[in-house]
């Protein structure tokens, strides 16, 4: 690689998005959420209340991911595929936990939800050498690890 790629290289990285940061702060609210529901709050009214400011707030990522990724015509394709299936694992994921705990139809589709993101991470991350697809990896072990103790 050249000296001029690499400077190029570099810049990429450190310029950081609209979009890359509402990813960031929708990544962030998820687990504080879910922390809550499990451990804190017993009333069923504010976990709803909860879950529908987090779905809100990632319904509106997803529309402006397509938006940005349709407008923009970015090549980071892998990178727009895990964005996009990390905002619907965990929306899936409070969905399931939160809204109907007892559904087995909405388990099925989490576990799924978690593969599919599994997959895209290792995809990502062996394809394109980003390291954000470890953090996928754990998001989705560590998820399929609370399924299984809830």
């Amino acid at each position: 690689m050249s000296r001029h790629s690499l400077k190029k290289k570099k810049k990429e990285k450190e310029k950081i998005g609209f979009i890359e940061m509402y990813f960031r702060l929708v990544s962030l609210l998820f687990w504080p959420v879910y922390w809550y529901k499990w451990t804190v709050i017993t009333v069923e009214n504010y976990n709803t209340i909860l879950f529908k400011i987090y779905g809100v707030l990632d319904i509106l990522f997803i529309f402006l991911l397509l938006v940005f990724f349709l407008f923009k015509r970015d090549k980071r394709w892998w990178y727009f595929i895990f964005s996009l299936s990390m905002a619907t694992c965990y929306l899936v994921s409070l969905y399931s936990f939160i809204m109907v705990p007892v559904d087995i139809n909405w388990l099925y589709i989490k576990i799924g939800t978690i593969i599919i993101t599994m997959i895209i991470s290792w995809n990502l991350l062996r394809r394109e050498k980003n390291d954000i697809g470890v953090v996928g990896l754990l998001t989705g072990v560590l998820l399929l690890i609370m399924t299984y103790f809830y």
